[in-house]
């Protein structure tokens, strides 16, 4: 006895949908010789005859229906579960996932993201708030297909990731600010000299990209032991709000806090030379072939020509 094959339930449907050899076997994309042995295959399996042979026409008898409704049950669930199988991989295709730092999430994201919502209507965008250490680690797993994050800085040491691929996005400013002891004075003025007074300094969390940056300049701007680390965060609003209520001294973004520069609800601790110019940067792995992002990265090439980055 032949071994039921799913392809002879299916020519079994094809039969009752032609009730015609030939038909049906040009429609299963078979010879008509060959649909027959199948056929007869299928009846040898059953232990009885499925169908009525005539001249004009071959039709299913009753043991051939009650057979086919059993097949076409049979069909649907598996057509339903392999459905099922591949939802997940077909959600993936059109699922991109973004690695963001928290301010950069609700700042410089939003803008352009509406603008890829614009190009590619059918992407469900998923955002990941994080750090930039546990942003390059998704990054390079595979588990963010783009990573926002502040730059210039290496993203892993010379050499051993070369294969991520950048464009800037924009810049910043990272400006030394503190609440005025009166207005236009500083409460916290910047210690220059080993000599000046302990500051209370508001500091970035380590993973922080903003926090990686600054270290990386602090002791080129100023006299970094005497700044006492009084408070730590990975939120630069929580800083931000710290400084605003005489906390401390802090380097913020300009773009975070020129409305209370311009209010006087801040005011500088040192001047314009202190500032720290830094880039906000979009990466993405080089060997995540997922063709719809490579799509959505030629868009962003063609958007930003004179900012493409060299590859991280």
């Amino acid at each position: 006895m032949h071994d039921l094959n799913l392809k002879l339930l299916e020519d079994l449907a094809a039969l009752a949908r032609t009730s015609n050899l030939y038909r049906a076997a040009e429609l299963r994309n078979v010879t008509h010789p060959a649909f027959g042995r199948r056929i007869r295959a299928l009846e040898e399996w059953a232990g009885v005859a499925l169908v009525e042979r005539g001249h004009q026409s071959t039709q299913l008898n009753a043991a051939g229906h009650t057979l086919l409704a059993s097949a076409q049950e049979v069909l649907d669930i598996l057509h339903d579960t392999r459905e099922a199988l591949q939802r997940p991989g077909r959600a993936r295709a059109t699922r991109i996932t973004i690695a963001a730092g928290r301010m950069l999430s609700h700042s410089v994201l939003p803008p352009l993201l509406d603008d890829l919502q614009r190009a590619f209507p059918p992407v469900l965008w998923s955002v990941s708030t994080t750090s930039l250490e546990f942003g390059v680690e998704m990054l390079d797993r595979g588990e963010a297909d783009l990573l926002l994050c502040h730059a210039p800085l290496p993203l892993a040491p010379a050499g051993e990731q070369p294969g991520r691929l950048g464009l800037r996005l924009g810049s910043d400013e990272l400006v030394p600010v503190s609440a005025p002891l009166v207005p236009g004075y500083p409460r916290y003025r910047m210690p220059l000299a080993a000599a000046d007074a302990e500051v209370p300094f508001l500091s970035y969390a380590p993973g922080m990209s903003l926090g990686r940056i600054l270290r990386e300049r602090l002791h080129a701007l100023c006299a970094a032991g005497r700044l006492r680390t009084a408070y730590e965060s990975d939120l630069v609003d929580a800083i931000h709000a710290m400084v605003r209520q005489g906390s401390g001294l802090a380097w913020l973004p300009l773009t975070l806090v020129q409305e209370d520069l311009a209010r006087g609800a801040l005011v500088r601790a040192a001047g314009p030379a202190k500032d720290i110019q830094v880039q906000i940067h979009l990466y993405r792995n080089a060997a995540n072939a997922k063709p719809l992002l490579r799509r959505i990265w030629a868009h962003m090439e063609q958007r930003l020509p004179a900012q493409a980055a060299a590859p991280a």
